[in-house]
């Protein structure tokens, strides 16, 4: 067998696994565990108008902050909230965000 054919066989072989690991990865259905996975879900929990959010003292939102505490750094944790605040385009971005460091630090 020649050099070419055998790289042209790896090739595919790497890709097959490829594919396969995708498809495993969307089977799996597993919660995004990244700093933009938590930042979309906190989006999505936030209940806000232009100027403010309001539920950030809300039991849903505090088990997502808990969880996310438990799987990212502290750094993390802000770069989420900050991301997911942004995202949300109130005014008051500051004040959210304080006071989401202050429900943060009380889960722990």
């Amino acid at each position: 067998m020649k050099r070419t054919d055998q790289e042209r066989i790896a090739r595919e072989v790497g890709r097959q696994e490829k594919k396969a690991r995708i498809q495993e990865k969307r089977a799996s259905d597993k919660e995004d565990v990244s700093v933009a996975g938590y930042a979309r879900r906190l989006e999505t929990t936030f209940m806000w108008d232009d100027d403010s959010i309001y539920n950030l003292n809300d039991d849903s939102v505090l088990e997502l902050l808990m969880e996310m505490r438990e799987d990212l750094s502290d750094r993390d944790c802000e770069a989420a909230i900050k991301r997911a605040i942004k995202k949300t385009c109130v005014t008051d971005k500051d004040a959210a965000y304080d006071e989401a460091l202050v429900v943060l630090g009380d889960a722990s």
